[in-house]
């Protein structure tokens, strides 16, 4: 498996709190690898970082073995980068079609197809406003929308958070199809650990900032030391939403 993506030593936060304490991995083609811990400790901000989004204070990034550390958030979309941010940001004025038409990137309409074979639910809702979409169909456009863009990776930020079973069933099958049949590498931050170490070949933990383990994510399924160690593996019932 070629290397596609490199974090080295990244120390990043925001303004003057430094949340990511010397991170990092590395990720192949086509990988799916999880991403784990407790709340608070610096996922979401990992994400974040690979998008350019925090302020950096040293450490390297690399793409398919080029320096892109120096690169912007926009560069980094352009080089294939994907990112689902928790908030799905969606336009909720716009429908659903439209939502999916400001993805393409200069790509012919007719791509929007794609999104819809990855999740026939938004065919069957094109028509709508995105703030008439329930959470789980919020969160499939948002995620068609960043693929719109053709990502070697994608990162997502606690894609099933409040869903209901059946739509996170639905969002996890549209990951491990976009994996094995379009080649797209995934790193996923999700606090349904059981769910998000079945999908991943291999699982990082990160801790107060700092990487604590990184190993195979089927090995860490069942080991139940570390992860009464470093993650909270009880989930506490939310209200959820199809």
């Amino acid at each position: 498996m070629s290397e596609l993506f490199t974090l080295t030593k990244a120390v990043a936060g925001y303004g003057p709190l430094t949340i990511l304490h010397e991170v990092s991995f590395s990720i192949g083609e086509g990988e799916r690898v999880c991403l784990i811990g407790r709340n608070g400790v610096g996922k979401s901000t990992t994400l974040k970082t690979i998008m350019g989004l925090t302020q950096w204070r040293s450490g390297a990034v690399h793409w398919r073995g080029q320096d892109v550390t120096r690169s912007g958030t926009v560069q980094r979309s352009c080089m294939g980068i994907g990112y689902v941010p928790q908030t799905r940001d969606v336009f909720p004025s716009l429908t659903v079609e439209e939502n999916l038409v400001a993805g393409l990137r200069n790509q012919p309409r007719s791509e929007i197809e794609r999104a819809y074979r990855w999740f026939p639910r938004l065919k069957e809702r094109r028509g709508n406003g995105g703030s008439e979409l329930s959470g789980g169909e919020q969160q499939m456009l948002s995620v068609a929308r960043t693929l719109l863009g053709n990502p070697r990776l994608l990162l997502l930020d606690e894609p099933l958070e409040g869903l209901a079973p059946i739509i996170c069933q639905e969002l996890m099958e549209a990951f491990e199809r976009l994996s094995a049949e379009e080649g797209v590498a995934i790193l996923l931050v999700e606090q349904k650990v059981q769910e998000a170490l079945s999908f991943a070949q291999r699982a990082l933990i990160l801790d107060h900032g700092a990487l604590v383990h990184e190993g195979g994510a089927a090995e860490l399924l069942h080991d139940s030391r570390l992860l009464d160690r470093y993650v909270s593996v009880t989930e506490v019932p939310v209200q959820v939403a199809g």
